[in-house]
């Protein structure tokens, strides 16, 4: 039999087992779900540190001291300048000191030099990318002819709506009045008047809008993972693959059904009293 089409099917049958694995949380949470979720965080944490090993540690740490010492034994002197590095590994190990309940204190002193760099070097970084170019982003003409659509027309015409993604009269004034509302609605620095106030309730509409936007832009996201997740059950249901979404459904189905009789002893009901008390979920 063909090594490769049964790797195929294994995959098939993991990939469809361990979906309606998941989506099983959708009834409750159950030994399925359980057992599925501890399975990715597993491997996740395992394909994370090699890839961390092999992009990171390997390359700066480990290949860098063995040229370094290469070198040293070849007669280079430059292999002493690599040697630096021996305290970047003993600052990694001191990490591994919070293992220890009696010395983990000391994990702290690469943390705070490792924080300390980071917040350094990236100062600029983030100074230059969420304020400069955010203040910048705001500096935009009010006025002016628009490029694509009548400018003898007012922006708020729906004939300027052709084109709304490109830049235009009204997306700079919406953009100013709604930074300059938010901004205004989270200073507190001195009495607010009703000049204030008035502006400081447009920027809540601001940020209910954004808020609203986000959450919206997030559920469509999932609801594509989903669509995604469901195609993918429906083009694996197939003969040559042993129909492995009606199969697993099944089992999965039956195997709660059990569970659920013979083994699911109820939710923690909290009655009021000390300790609490046991019961069905009613």
């Amino acid at each position: 039999m063909d090594t490769a089409w049964l790797v195929d099917l294994a995959g098939v049958w993991l990939t469809v087992i361990f979906t309606l694995a998941i989506y099983s949380f959708l009834y409750r949470d159950n030994p399925f779900y359980k057992a599925a979720e501890h399975l990715y965080v597993g491997v996740a944490a395992g394909y994370t540190f090699y890839l961390a090993f092999r992009n990171t540690i390997f390359p700066n740490l480990v290949q860098h001291l063995f040229t370094g010492v290469h070198k040293i034994n070849a007669g280079d002197g430059a292999g002493w300048q690599m040697q630096w590095r021996w305290g970047a590994l003993v600052l990694g190990l001191l990490v591994l000191a919070r293992l220890i309940p009696k010395v983990s204190w000391i994990s702290r002193w690469p943390m705070a030099l490792v924080v300390g760099a980071f917040a350094g070097l990236n100062l600029l970084g983030y100074a230059e990318a969420n304020l400069a170019d955010q203040i910048a982003g705001t500096m935009v003409p009010l006025f002016g002819r628009s490029n694509y659509a009548p400018y003898e027309l007012l922006p708020l015409l729906p004939s300027l709506g052709q084109q709304a993604s490109q830049p235009s009269t009204l997306n700079h004034l919406v953009l100013v009045v709604g930074v300059i509302s938010v901004l205004t609605y989270f200073f507190f620095s001195r009495e607010r008047s009703k000049a204030t106030n008035a502006l400081g309730t447009v920027g809540i509409w601001f940020v209910m809008i954004t808020f609203g936007a986000t959450y919206g832009s997030i559920v469509l996201a999932r609801i594509s993972l989903l669509i995604g997740r469901v195609y993918d059950l429906m083009d694996y249901n197939q003969p040559q693959y042993g129909y492995p979404f009606v199969v697993g459904m099944i089992g999965i189905v039956a195997v709660l059904a059990v569970w659920r009789l013979k083994y699911f002893k109820g939710d923690k009901v909290n009655d009021g009293t000390p300790g609490g008390g046991e019961g069905d979920e009613g």
